[in-house]
């Protein structure tokens, strides 16, 4: 059996450098975890001390053990299982008499210690020379003097603890709190005994913790059924328990630090100075705003630097690479890929994208914890965030939710109480992140022209007035109460270790990507399935007496085999009226309107056309689900499902078209062509309904190829008179992805995306770069069309100033088109020019086309209107407030559960709804009944919560 490891416990107040002397001693070697029952952050990490490997606890940082607040009552439990050998008291030297309030509670647990004396080197630069020996003999433990930023300092520390964990475990001395507390433990130890059992704790402990505070483990009186006269206790002290022994605690901390203190010569630091400014009445607050926008630049925009190459590594390797292996290597089905790959493999790819950001996050949120700043920021917030009925520290995580949702919520953490830690996560969605920028930006610049970055400012202004009326309704509803003092040590400033920042971050990324991805990919993984399987019509005949699928394409019929088109034998004519046609359930349908998800789209599009979502505009239905997975796949989406709809239209138009040539073209004298079954010509003219191509009118026998018309000679270089003239590109054979090649191109995407971002700090909201696109795109489109008509180039010398490629010679080539256009009297404006250059017309002017011909501004006859585009705002708004991604919904439910996550996202979409349709109907007089009816659907809201939280408050679901 192999023997226990010696434990160590590190416990002390909040900012004390508890965490600095833990990340000193474990480094790396860290787990993060919960502890049981609660969310309060449990961290493990060990380190060698000689030839004996140690376990470190850091036990949540606290004022006291009343076992009340989560992180007292999981400190306490931990304690009393005795697994930690030996407590680690940490405590500030230069503010030691406050620190020895907590001391003087762990001295009662009668647990070995040892108090490490941190900051000595500040204590001394603030005048303060303290005799630790005195500190030693008053509490009979040993005490070391530590600075926890210092390598040499913890070095001597780590040869400190060999001596002790070597040595006689030294048990403090008990505490004599005077006689009338003492009288009243004795009154109460035999009364609490019970108690003791149950917590497997000494029952002077136990009289102590009740004297302290009542509530303290009132749940294990209550099982116990011991009940205590508070009167006589009362009596006893001449006054409340927690009065009297708070008095005695704090008599006894300015005993010890009086003694301890030899002299106290006082002097103005650095910390001083710098609060004299940093926390002035009038310059706090512009400070602390533009902090807080370089933290949210930082994030958003450095982090998005490195997004592009988590996309294309992980969709290499997870989705391409993955579906190649199941595929092309281990030829598995086409469900089995679509889950696999397309499912499981985009959550992951999903998870990836989110870790640059949130690690710049957690990065600057470290830096500001550990450099003293973060406390200042809840104090100057406090007066404001008091109104929603939070602390002053809330603001915090609410200001990390304009980066991303994920680390905002899981920043909630730093709240004391439950019922303002959960009012905060209930908040932290309204403040816009920044996956919802992108689909801001695209819409304001395709809608609002020059207005595009008072609009997405509108939004984000939005955001924030939802979110203090939504959070008013809470607090008088749901969540009821004040908020709690708010009482914080104001740290001295520090500038941070780079290894500390490092390891803080790294750890809280990690227990994202490992925790809230799980959630994320299995949720992704369900709208992969649902995006990617569905039910498609499939033609099958019969061809050399075997039942054959087959389609059909501009050329004719072709054969589907090995889910490859591949050409009909020859002399095989298709006879249509044997032609079956087959709904089979199939995978690939990603982004389509035959995948389960644009069904579902499409059948609930009606509840969203009170804002303006009409009918024919399915897609934008769809994009909604898939902006679960991400904000930003929104655009994607209605892009692909809208490009779609547009080529089934042009098809359509195309198969009518060719039945008219058809039908008007004259019919050779010559012997009927032979074609299956005797059918006659008119049955040809119907094969042909999606083909121009005359040779697929009749399908003849090798005998009647003397009939046909001899071929017209083509002209090697055919001017143009329009794109669909020249041959489509053919499509290269699919293959194993390269992984290689996809790293580079990943790594790549870096410094090109790092050289735009200094370029943003004047525009955080990108809106400027959208108008700059579409403008590019808009101009380059207008400028192809008249290079189109002027019939003067052929479908090379068109291709080349279509894709401005960078090849070696293009340049040349282009000169030469550009001076063959001038000859034939078209003169490119230096605009022009570049814009054929810089406009992408693939991934923008499309979308802007798109947006455009279904987002048509209707009034209430649904006939457009020219002005402010009421039904592209209302959607906007529905974007912002319905339910978060399932990356901020999986930390959601980690965080409060799953049953008031889902109370929240469904609220909250509802909220979404009935804003979104007031702000469409009223603008443009529209229908009096969807008016009503959401202002009806937000009032039986209000009155829900109200109920609901009557119910939860009156069973204290949101007490400590």
């Amino acid at each position: 059996m192999a023997p226990k490891l010696f434990t160590i416990a590190i416990a002390g107040n909040p900012n004390c450098g508890k965490t600095a002397l833990f990340n000193a001693l474990t480094g790396a070697r860290q787990s993060v975890g919960n502890w049981p029952g609660v969310t309060v952050e449990k961290k493990e990490g060990f380190f060698e001390l000689g030839n004996q490997h140690i376990r470190v606890v850091d036990l949540p940082g606290t004022y006291a053990l009343f076992a009340n607040a989560e992180d007292e009552r999981a400190a306490v439990d931990y304690l009393l299982t005795r697994e930690a050998d030996l407590i680690v008291n940490i405590i500030d030297a230069s503010n030691i008499e406050r620190n020895l309030f907590l001391t003087s509670q762990l001295v009662d647990m009668q647990i070995p210690m040892v108090i490490a004396a941190n900051m000595i080197d500040i204590a001394e630069k603030r005048g303060l020379h303290l005799d630790l020996d005195i500190l030693a003999e008053r509490f009979g433990v040993p005490v070391i003097p530590l600075s926890a930023v210092n390598e040499r300092s913890i070095t001597n520390f780590i040869s400190e603890m060999a001596h002790v964990v070597a040595g006689k475990k030294m048990t403090p001395k008990a505490i004599d709190y005077g006689e009338k507390v003492e009288a009243a433990v004795k009154y109460l130890e035999p009364k609490v005994e019970p108690v003791a059992k149950l917590l497997d704790a000494d029952a002077r402990w136990v009289s102590l913790m009740y004297l302290g505070n009542e509530k303290s483990y009132a749940d294990k009186f209550a099982e116990a059924k011991v009940q205590i006269d508070k009167d006589e206790v009362t009596k006893m002290l001449d006054e409340e328990s927690e009065f009297a022994m708070a008095d005695a605690r704090y008599s006894l901390a300015h005993e010890i630090a009086g003694k301890t203190i030899l002299s106290n010569r006082s002097k103005r630091t650095w910390s001083d100075k710098l609060d004299s400014v940093l926390l002035n009445r009038w310059a706090s607050l512009p400070i602390f705003l533009l902090v807080m926008y370089l933290v949210f630049w930082v994030a958003v925009t450095i982090g998005s630097a490195f997004i592009d190459f988590f996309d294309v590594l992980f969709g290499a390797i997870f989705v391409d690479g993955l579906g190649y292996l199941l595929t092309d290597v281990l030829h598995a089905p086409g469900f089995v890929s679509a889950i696999l790959a397309d499912g499981i493999g985009a959550g992951i790819q999903t998870v990836s994208t989110f870790i640059p950001v949130i690690f710049f996050m957690f990065l600057c949120l470290s830096f500001l914890e550990d450099s003293g700043y973060m406390a200042r920021a809840a104090f100057v917030a406090d007066r404001f965030m008091r109104f929603l009925g939070l602390p002053g520290r809330a603001f915090v995580p609410m200001m990390v939710g304009f980066g991303c949702g994920v680390p905002g919520i899981m920043g909630s953490r730093v709240l004391e109480s439950k019922r303002e830690r959960f009012l905060t996560i209930f908040l932290v969605p309204f403040m816009s992140c920044g996956a919802r920028l992108p689909v801001y930006a695209l819409f304001a610049a395709a809608f609002f022209g020059t207005q595009a970055g008072t609009v997405v400012f509108a939004l984000y202004l939005a955001g924030v007035l939802f979110a203090i009326v939504y959070g008013l309704i809470l607090r008088r509803s749901l969540f009821v109460g004040e908020a709690s003092n708010f009482v914080m040590e104001l740290p001295p400033y520090h500038l941070p270790k780079f290894k500390s920042l490092m390891i803080h971050s790294w750890l809280r990324l990690r227990d994202y990507v490992i925790r809230a991805g799980k959630v994320i990919t299995i949720a992704v993984a369900i709208l992969g399935f649902l995006n990617s399987f569905g039910f498609v019509d499939k033609l099958y005949t019969e061809i050399n007496g075997e039942k054959t699928e087959i389609v059909k394409s501009e050329e004719g019929y072709a054969m589907v085999q090995d889910e490859k088109e591949v050409p009909l034998p020859e002399g095989v004519v298709i006879d249509e009226s044997k032609v079956q046609t087959e709904s089979e359930f199939t995978a690939g349908n990603g982004d389509s309107e035959n995948s389960l998800l644009s069904v579902i789209g499409k059948a609930i599009t009606p509840i969203f056309e009170p804002f303006g979502v009409e009918s024919n505009n399915w897609p934008a239905s769809v994009s909604l689900f898939t902006g679960l997975l991400a904000k930003e796949a929104v655009i994607g989406t209605m892009n692909s499902l809208y490009s779609m709809a547009g080529e089934s239209a042009d098809e359509g138009a195309a198969a009518e078209k060719a039945v008219e040539k058809v039908a008007e073209a004259p019919v050779p004298a010559a012997e009927p062509a032979v074609v299956a079954d005797s059918s006659v010509v008119d049955s040809a003219k119907v094969a042909v309904a999606d083909s121009a191509v005359a040779d697929s009118a009749v399908a003849v026998a090798d005998s009647s190829k003397a009939a046909e018309p001899a071929e017209a000679p083509a002209e090697e270089k055919v001017l143009i008179a329009g794109v669909d003239e020249c041959p489509a590109e053919e499509e290269e054979e699919g293959g194993a992805p390269d992984i290689l090649g996809a790293f580079k191109e990943a790594l790549g995407t870096i410094p090109e995306n790092l050289s735009e971002v200094f370029g943003s700090l004047t525009d955080i909201l990108g809106t400027s770069g959208e108008l700059e696109a579409q403008n590019a795109a808009e101009l380059k489109k207008v400028t192809l069309d008249k290079i189109l008509d002027a019939k003067a180039i052929t479908c090379e010398e068109y291709a080349s100033i279509e894709t401005f490629s960078e090849d070696e010679g293009a340049d040349k080539a282009r000169e030469e088109v550009f001076a063959k256009l001038a000859a034939a009297g078209l003169t490119l404006s230096e605009d022009e020019i570049g814009a054929l250059e810089e406009g992408d017309l693939s991934e923008t002017a499309d979308i802007y086309a798109n947006l455009r011909s279904y987002f048509h501004n209707p009034d209430k006859n649904g006939n457009p209107v020219d002005g402010f585009n009421w039904q592209v705002f209302a959607f906007l708004i529905f974007i912002l407030l319905y339910v978060p991604c399932l990356a901020a919904m999986g930390v959601v439910v980690r965080e409060i559960g799953l049953g008031l996550g889902v109370l929240m996202a469904v609220v909250q979409t509802v909220l979404a709804w009935s804003v979104a349709v007031l702000l469409y109907q009223i603008p443009v007089g529209g229908n009096v009944f969807w008016i009503v009816s959401s202002i009806i659907v937000l009032v039986a809201t209000f009155v829900f919560l109200k109920l609901f939280g009557m119910s939860a408050n009156k069973k204290g679901r949101f007490e400590d």
